[in-house]
This record gives structure tokens, sequence and C-alpha cells, in this order.
């Protein structure tokens, strides 16, 4: 499939999060249009339960369900190992069979050789993973890797954005936006002013801020504002707060 085609999905699934869609429906779609876009020979979609359990939700072919199934049923498999890794993984079926024995047999009775598998991420947690298979490896892995996990991102806003929020309240979010952004400007005028810097390039230090920090844009802005209150640079509060966030998570 074309790099057209892999944005015309985009274009049908960003669309349809702003209605009203049966989840079902929609999950077996995505999944199907995943395997398409990868040229991808089957896949599968397993998904976490209440109890850390993974169960069969959606699968393209037969000989897709029984490896998907085994994956649910053993607790063991490239599925499992891309919910722990957080990332989207790679295999062959020589390096499935070397970790995982009983897949290796089952990808070998039914001819794959390469399984891809990708994480439903939502928030620092995995929701399930969206499995793909080939009988012979794709010839651009990186690429088959990167929008596959576009797939599985994409299956994850379907789940959680499955029950709308009303108009009010999504006009209540905008107006709490337009409340921060009157604290990036706020924000923007203090480094312009401490750094001497006109108000685009304070904008561009202020985004420098926040990748180098790993802190939002928000929070950056707030820390600058603080600062400034307590007569310190700006860097310095950032840092010192970037360092106490990385001490924390140490601990």
């Amino acid at each position: 499939m074309t790099g057209s085609d892999f944005l015309t999905n985009l274009a049908e699934f960003s669309a349809a999060l702003l209605q009203d869609y049966d989840l079902p429906g929609m999950l077996v779609r995505t999944t199907s249009e995943a395997v398409a876009v990868a040229d991808a020979d089957a896949g599968g979609l397993l998904v976490l339960t209440d109890a850390g359990e993974l169960e069969l939700l959606s699968a393209t072919s037969h000989s897709a369900v029984a490896l998907e199934t085994y994956q649910a049923f053993s607790g063991e498999g490239p599925c499992v190992a891309c919910l722990e890794s957080q990332g989207p993984l790679g295999f062959t079926r020589t390096e499935v069979a070397q970790r995982w024995p009983t897949i290796g047999m089952l990808m070998a009775t039914t001819e794959y050789e390469y399984v891809l598998a990708a994480p439903l991420r939502w928030r620092g947690t995995a929701l399930g993973g969206l499995n793909l298979f080939w009988t012979a490896q794709p010839d651009d892995v990186d690429t088959v890797q990167a929008e596959t996990q576009v797939f599985a991102d994409m299956l994850a806003l379907f789940i959680v954005n499955s029950e709308p929020i009303t108009p009010t309240a999504a006009r209540r979010l905008v107006r709490a936006a337009l409340e921060m952004r009157a604290v990036i400007e706020q924000a923007k005028g203090v480094l312009a002013v401490q750094e001497n810097l006109d108000m685009s390039a304070a904008y561009l230090r202020l985004r420098e801020l926040e990748r180098v920090s790993g802190l939002s844009i928000t929070e950056v802005a707030r820390d600058i504002l603080s600062s400034a209150q307590a007569g310190v640079p700006a860097r310095d509060a950032i840092e010192k707060r970037a360092e106490g966030d990385d001490s924390a998570e140490r601990e």
C-alpha cells in the first residue's frame, strides 16, 4: 500500500474519532486495515482484561486465531514482550522459536516467518497489543514497524474515546486551554526580559526548555513564573525541577 493510502486511512480514522462509533466494529476494522497497510498476511488484536489477562478480540485468519489464543493462554510471546517494553517489537520465526518454542512451532505450521507486535499505549500503561504476521520478512521493517505502531495507537484512542464527552465539557476544556495560553504568554515575557530575546525567540527558548527538561510546556511555563517571583533564572529553576523528577523516579 502506498503512503497516500496510509494517510487516507489516518484521515478516515481521525474523522471517525469525532463521531459516535461502534467500538467492537471499529477495532475489527482498524486491525484489518493495519494488515492491509503493512501488506501482512494476517493480524490479531489481544486486549487486557481488568484481571490483567490477555483475551483475543479480533483476528483476520484462523491461523492467527491459533497464535493469538496461545499467547493469551500461556501469557508469553511477542505480544506479551511488547507490552512489557511499551514499544513495537519484531521477530523472525527463528528468533521466536528460540524464546518461545511452542509459538515457534505454531508459526512453522502456519508458514509465518515474521511477527510484529505493537502495544496499545495509553498514558504509561498498555491496553493490549496489535500483532501482524508475514510469510516472508518485510523489506522495510523500520517503516512497517512505525506504521503498525500508529495503528496500535489509533486502536488505543478508539477504546479510550468510545464514551464521548458532552459539548459542554469540551468547551470547558477549551476554556482551560485558553487560560493556560495566558500562562505561556507570561512565561515568554519573562524569558524575553531575562535573556534579552524578542518574543519569537522567547517562544523557541520555551520549547527548548520543554524538550531538554522532559516537562510539559505548561509545567515549564509555571516554573518560569514561579522562579521569576523568587528571583531565580528560569533555566536554573527548570533544571532543578527536572533533576528532582529524575531523583523521584529512581527512588
